[in-house]
């Protein structure tokens, strides 16, 4: 009788600590699950990110060094906060000819194609934005709230990750520079 008690007790407190764990946002140091993205609806982003026009994909068929992801909300007024910042990493990216090697997205969740359209056809957004109306990735993402941004290699590996406003663009850049210039090595 204790030893089913003990064992019981066990079951439940690593029960517990599993389940815990798996509310977790993804972290450095995490590989993130399998996500398959929609295809963009705006009509130039495929060819920013690479890929045919109306495909859909996964981060691994990206072919670059490092992918920042942005989980966003259509009405999230942090967001709007952040896009300006972002817009201008993103052209500095551009700029500086980084496109080839780090791909930019925003993860819209729960737009419809037309809401994340409006979003890139706005300019708030200068960068792809792809829609997760059914909130399917969210959820595999544990529901992160928006802004949240993450810094990921192709294979899922997680290099950075931030709840919030990011503010500082020069650090993220220094970032995504450190990481390209690794070459998948860090």
């Amino acid at each position: 009788m204790r030893f089913r008690l003990s064992m019981s007790i066990v079951f439940l407190v690593f029960a517990f600590a599993a389940t815990a764990f798996a509310d977790e946002l993804p972290k450095e140091g995490d590989v993130l699950p399998e996500l398959v993205f929609t295809a963009p609806p705006h009509l130039g982003d495929a060819d920013i990110l690479g890929i045919q026009p109306e495909q859909n994909f996964s981060l691994a068929s990206l072919d670059r060094d490092v992918i920042l992801l942005e989980v966003i909300g259509v009405y999230c007024a942090e967001c709007a906060k952040q896009s300006p910042l972002f817009n201008d990493l993103f052209n500095r990216l551009k700029r500086r000819k980084m496109l080839d090697r780090v791909a930019f997205i925003a993860l819209a969740a729960g737009a419809t194609p037309m809401e994340a359209n409006y979003l890139r056809e706005s300019g708030k957004y200068a960068y792809p934005i792809v829609h997760d109306q059914e909130y399917e990735l969210h959820k595999k993402l544990n529901e992160a709230k928006t802004p949240f941004t993450m810094l990921v290699r192709p294979d899922g590996s997680v290099l950075f990750a931030h709840l919030g406003v990011y503010e500082d663009v020069d650090d993220l850049y220094e970032k995504i520079k450190g990481f390209v210039e690794s070459d998948g090595t860090q």
